[in-house]
């Protein structure tokens, strides 16, 4: 053996006796009164008897142990034995004991609020990844309350008997809010369009020192900056840029601040030449026509995007799922152009191989396929996976919905997985109204959701049904009420609904009690938004207890008497929320005959329109409604009969013509006493604006009238102006309308000029 050969087998030798000494035994000393468990220990450590030992993983060990933040110290020994095997003790010295913690120096918020913050408690073990984390959480809380400035400093201090005290150290200074926001050098956009544009805003509540209107948020100015660019590029101004943000504080009142932004305009970019590379799918002239950016016009951002919106929206409807699209800008600064590359990545189209679908315990699948716009052997188009995600979304059975094209075992499809994230179905709501018109009632409810009552094995849910049980009883009405509704009847996308109730309603002259069942088939045509209904409706009507001093006219009207009618009505609804809307509009055109022959006591039909339109303005700050109604009902076969009391038109109240008493609009006989009309019409507008989180104000002016005649009614308007509140509590459904109002044009028999409260407050408790 040459001696190259006895050093490599004496280095084998060597590295194989390294390899060779393995762990006997690991074992975690710690003080007697310690408290952890081996299990502590065992989740944070690799190195296992029998393993080798290696001092890069017993290192690594300790670094894990270190980051619990539970312990102090921590040493690893080795003790080599007989056998040649080592045995590894970590010894660790664990934190001290949180004694106290405590908050120095807050005025604004006091103790208990602040330990809802703080994930470091008396009683636990010192831990300083929690305490970095609190002083954290604590900084981002005086942050989002206005206080910027605020400094959190926590002290740990050790008493004699080793337990810690955290002392956080806190100097809330003032809560600036913003008084002026100018833009210097700013010529191109108006001052109140840039301020629109920003996150940063004076506030007209600024007054008020216990509302955290107008607050500035140090962390939004960046992103205002962007903001204001992005404004600047929708016309052009390529080299816009914000030289400087300045904080003026106000000497006299430091609390207040004047935001300047130091602006260099730069001038309007040309479009230069237009280009467009990487599509093969459709020819480039095909694909011009759909260029929203014109050689010779002024560069828009807004004409941008449109193109490339544009462009997916045509390659979409084929399956091209990994299309990108992106304008490519190559600017001359010299002469303000800018010449423009359209760039389109087409991918290759894909067909749905499989929509899967996950998240779903008690909904059955098929009522989720059925609801989808896209079936597998469709193409892959974006706009059907986000049109079935509204649509599942719409049917309120889930918190969450999400919907992608993910990839498949197939090259030429991919699989659509949607995961939903189910509601509560079964909901009780044990609540009270109060109003003008309905006074005082008590109500509850029982609803479920996603019923199926062909499933008892089930707990009858998940078939899409719905079903309603209320029962509500008060001063001057009680109602007993069921419902149940099955969105596809037969299998079909027709909705059917059925109805049975009581009901009993005390007006100022008599009572009327309606015992009866209503049902309906409704199937949407054209879109998603507009939908066609008929139905039948029978009931017993009973007007009793009606008042010894009104006209014969009224008095001929007591008694019973059966409706049985068919009626058919055209909605259409593109609001973007039912319960609080700020855009869209909903319109509903009905018509209904009552008939002998469908069972009534008396013939007649009714004719009635409606409409409303909601604007924003402002991000939503302001909300304009303007709507409006117009109804006609009349007897067939006899013109100069009277349709019944009860059907006829009654305006007056809060929920018509405010500033007038409740039902008080109407024709009037010898006595003033109004009977209802049989035509009618009503005009409303209103607007709400901000005044806290939860409180709008609004002003509104409404414009209505009932008569006898359908010839000439507009002659002699009743107009009712107001102001009122619109409040939303955060623990209540139903909001809460404040209306006061005073009728500015009176053209009605026996009602004087009065201020007059309309109010409306219904809440659920549970």
């Amino acid at each position: 053996m040459n001696k190259h050969t006895f050093l490599t087998a004496l280095c084998f030798c060597c590295a194989f006796g390294a390899v060779a000494q393995e762990l006997n035994s690991v074992t975690f000393e710690q003080p007697k009164d310690s408290r952890f468990a081996e299990d502590v220990f065992r989740m944070n450590v690799q190195s296992r008897k029998g393993a080798p030992y290696d001092e890069r993983v017993v290192n690594e060990d300790i670094k894990r142990l270190h980051a619990t933040g539970y312990f102090s110290d921590i040493v690893a020994e080795t003790i080599k034995n007989k056998n040649g095997k080592i045995d590894l003790i970590f010894k660790v010295v664990p934190m001290a004991m949180i004694k106290e913690v405590k908050f120095t120096g807050n005025k604004k918020y006091d103790n208990d609020k602040l330990l809802e913050l703080v994930t470091v408690a008396p009683g636990a073990m010192m831990n300083n990844k929690r305490l970095q984390d609190s002083a954290n959480a604590l900084r981002k809380f005086y942050m989002e309350k206005g206080h910027n400035d605020a400094k959190i400093a926590p002290v740990v201090t050790t008493d004699k008997n080793g337990d810690v005290v955290i002392d956080f150290k806190i100097q809330e200074n003032l809560k600036q809010k913003v008084d002026k926001v100018i833009f210097t050098g700013a010529t191109v956009f108006k001052p109140s369009e840039l301020k629109a544009s920003i996150a940063n805003r004076y506030s007209i509540l600024n007054w008020l020192p216990f509302l955290d209107f107008g607050l500035l948020d140090k962390s939004e100015l960046p992103n205002d900056v962007v903001r204001l660019r992005e404004l600047y590029w929708t016309k052009g101004y390529l080299d816009f840029v914000v030289k400087e943000t300045r904080l003026h504080v106000d000497e006299k009142d430091p609390e207040y601040v004047t935001i300047e932004f130091i602006i260099d305009e730069g001038k309007p970019y040309k479009i230069g030449k237009v280009s467009m590379t990487g599509n093969t799918r459709f020819k480039t002239d095909d694909l011009k026509k759909l260029l929203h950016l014109k050689e010779g016009d002024t560069f828009s951002s807004l004409a941008e995007n449109a193109t490339m919106q544009a462009i997916e929206d045509r390659y979409s409807p084929l399956g091209y799922a990994d299309l990108y699209c992106r304008v490519n800008r190559i600017p001359d600064y010299l002469n303000q152009k800018v010449d423009l590359v359209v760039d389109i990545h087409e991918g290759r189209p894909y067909k749905v191989r499989d929509v899967f679908i996950s998240g779903n315990k008690w909904t059955k699948d098929h009522v989720i396929r059925r609801e989808l716009a896209i079936a597998p052997d469709d193409p892959v188009d974006k706009h059907l996976i986000s049109a079935s995600r509204d649509r599942l979304m719409g049917m309120g059975y889930f918190k969450k919905v999400d919907a992608v094209s993910i990839s498949s075992p197939d090259p030429d499809k991919k699989d659509i997985d949607i995961k939903v994230e189910e509601k509560n179905f079964v909901n009780a709501r044990i609540g009270a109204g109060w109003s003008d018109t309905d006074s005082l009632a008590g109500m509850i409810e029982l609803t479920h959701s996603n019923m199926d009552i062909l499933d008892p094995w089930n707990y009858f849910t998940g078939g899409g049904q719905r079903m309603r049980i209320l029962g509500m009883y008060g001063l001057e009405r009680y109602n007993f009420e069921a419902d149940f509704t099955e969105p596809w009847l037969f299998g079909i996308p027709l909705r059917w609904d059925i109805s049975t109730y009581v009901r009993n309603v005390e007006y100022e002259y008599w009572d009327e009690q309606r015992i009866g069942f209503t049902t309906s088939l409704t199937k949407r045509i054209f879109d998603d938004f507009t939908t066609i209904s008929g139905g039948y409706t029978f009931e017993h009507v009973w007007v009793h207890e009606m008042s010894k001093h009104v006209s014969e006219k009224f008095q001929r009207e007591k008694g019973g008497s059966y409706v049985g009618k068919v009626h058919l009505s055209l909605d259409r609804d593109t609001r973007d929320n039912a319960l609080d809307p700020t855009s869209g509009y909903m319109i509903n055109a009905l018509g209904a005959v009552t008939a002998h022959m469908l069972g009534a006591s008396n013939n007649y039909y009714r004719f009635e329109l409606k409409g409303i339109n909601y604007y924003s303005f402002f991000d939503k700050m302001f909300i304009l409604s303007v709507g409006g109604k117009i109804g006609t009902i009349g007897s067939i076969g006899d013109p100069h009969k009277d349709p019944p009391i009860y059907e006829r038109y009654f305006l007056g109240g809060g929920d018509s013509v405010r500033g007038f008493p409740y039902r008080s609009i109407g024709p009037a006989d010898r006595n003033k006493d109004n009977y209802g009309g049989d035509f009618m019409y009503l005009l409303t507008a209103e607007i709400t604006h901000p005044i806290y989180d939860f409180i709008r104000g609004a002003v509104f002016i409404d414009i209505g009238d009932a008569t006898s005649s359908r010839f000439g009614p507009f002659n002699k308007p009743n107009i009712g102006i107001g102001y009122g509140l619109r409040i939303k509590l955060p623990v209540v459904n139903a909001p809460i309308k404040l209306d006061l109002a005073f009728p500015i044009v009176n053209n009605q028999e026996g009602v004087k000029n009065s201020l007059r409260f309309h109010f409306n407050m219904g809440f659920s408790i549970f």
